[in-house]
């Protein structure tokens, strides 16, 4: 529970639940949170096992994003508790 406590943890996992993968560039921009909140969140994400991260087989080698089962399970519960939210 407390990897979503984090700033930005919640918005990085619904932004991740509407892709397969993203780079942490791409990231950072749509979830709109500063860097180092970004890496934090992450942080904490692969430590609860929600997320995971792939470095790409060609140059430029570049982190790949993406939610494990788990926390593509997650997400969806989240996405599940903002519909109610917004009813």
């Amino acid at each position: 529970m407390k990897a979503l406590e984090q700033t930005g943890s919640i918005q990085i996992m619904l932004t991740l639940n509407k892709t397969t993968e993203l780079t942490l560039t791409d990231l950072k921009n749509k979830v709109n949170c500063s860097l180092s909140a970004l890496y934090t969140a992450l942080g904490k994400l692969k430590v609860a096992s929600l997320i995971q991260e792939d470095l790409e087989d060609t140059f430029p080698r570049r982190r790949l994003i993406s939610l494990t089962a788990k926390g593509k399970k997650v997400a969806e519960k989240l996405e599940e508790i903002e519909r109610i939210l917004r009813a």
